[in-house]
């Protein structure tokens, strides 16, 4: 858009308010003496009043109660004066009125700017004669009305910026909050990887082992044995030091540090929850079905579900009960953690516990349910693990 308006929005307010102040000045003391006939009182006096009266609205953004007072004692003095018919003195009034209204950070500090002024325009009775109350009304009604109005559009104004700026902060939440949660997924993920190496590397370890001493124990007999036993050889060793290559990758040295220890199994979840006794609270800890001995995956799974379970319900549900229950099937483990805390805030905050277990369910193509219990207060974190083929029970 171009033109006159444009040119002039474009300019810095100040020159703005300047350009202004300097054509109102300009255009009452024009008008002050081309109505020299019916200006009452020393004349000086009046371009004096006038300029002090047109002349401060320079500093109405910057300033507007001084502004505002400044115009209010201009024009109770000009008032005392005499009459003097210049309408220019009265539009710097009014646009006194507006720049306190707009721009006085305060309500207080903009309802002092427009009392001062109606205060001014109120002493003409005391001075003048013959004054109706109804011109005295309008007079003080006039920039009563525009003060309103000015003051409504700024608090709405001040209304968007406000939300505008709240919705900005909470973007900016939202974003940092996903980027959080990016990374702490990203960092689960690493410590599965990394739980799924010692795991896998483990059997493989065990598979090389075993090939190596069939092997040997055909002391050159059925060499196309030999020869195949040789491929499994190459192969798993290969193998192996593909998943030591992929743990350099993933490996974090601080992480590494926090998670010492290698992987849980099912019989160590016993000493996560006598440590959660030892803080102080009641731990119940059942076991049903046939126990077995399950791929160590799984057992690694569920060691790392009931530990983030526990310190979600440490966390979340003080001083509440909280029950551990593993549960043998033929073809799946279920791991259940409940409490009967009342309140939870598990769904909602910065905490990426349930985020972790679920991910490690997933892994199995196993099932997760999380939330409050349905019978009583508490929560209850329930997961079923797959097992395709479980080991003989324990002796």
């Amino acid at each position: 858009m171009s033109g006159p308006g444009a040119r002039w929005r474009a300019l810095p307010l100040g020159v703005r308010d300047g350009l202004l102040a300097l054509a109102l000045t300009i255009a009452g003391q024009v008008e002050l003496v081309l109505l020299a006939d019916e200006v009452a009182g020393p004349r000086p006096l009046q371009h004096v009043a006038f300029a002090v009266m047109t002349g401060c609205l320079l500093i109405r953004r910057i300033r507007p109660v001084t502004a505002a007072v400044t115009s209010a004692v201009a024009l109770a003095f000009q008032t005392v004066l005499g009459d003097a018919p210049a309408v220019s003195g009265f539009i710097a009034v009014l646009i006194a009125v507006y720049s306190v209204a707009q721009y006085a950070a305060r309500r207080r500090d903009a309802v002092l700017g427009l009392l001062a002024i109606v205060a001014a325009i109120e002493l003409y009775p005391f001075v003048a004669d013959g004054v109706r109350l109804a011109d005295e009304i309008a007079n003080a009604a006039i920039p009563t009305v525009v003060w309103v109005f000015a003051r409504l559009a700024r608090e709405r104004l001040d209304r968007a910026v406000r939300a505008e700026r709240e919705a900005a902060a909470a973007r900016a939440r939202a974003r940092e909050e996903e980027l959080a949660r990016v990374e702490a997924l990203a960092a689960e993920r690493r410590r599965i990887a990394r739980e799924m190496h010692d795991v896998v590397g483990h059997a493989v370890t065990l598979m090389l082992l075993h090939t190596d001493a069939a092997q040997a124990g055909l002391r050159g007999r059925e060499p196309a044995t030999a020869q195949a036993l040789d491929v499994v050889l190459r192969t798993g060793r290969t193998a192996l030091d593909d998943l030591h290559r992929v743990l350099r990758l993933l490996r974090d040295p601080a992480e590494d540090n926090r998670s010492a220890g290698g992987p849980g199994t099912v019989a160590a979840i016993a000493d996560l929850a006598d440590a959660a006794r030892g803080a102080g609270r009641d731990v119940v800890l059942t076991v049903d079905g046939a126990v077995r001995v399950l791929p160590a995956a799984v057992e690694a799974t569920a060691y790392r579900i009931v530990q983030e379970s526990l310190t979600n319900a440490l966390k979340h549900a003080p001083a509440a009960r909280i029950e551990v229950a593993l549960r043998f099937g033929e073809r799946a483990l279920e791991i259940e953690v409940a409490d009967d805390g009342a309140g939870d805030c598990r769904t909602g905050g910065g905490g990426f516990g349930l985020a972790g277990i679920r991910e490690r369910v997933a892994l199995f193509d196993g099932r997760l349910t999380a939330g409050p219990r349905a019978h009583g207060a508490g929560w209850s974190t329930r997961a079923e693990l797959p097992v395709e083929a479980l080991e003989p029970a324990r002796a």
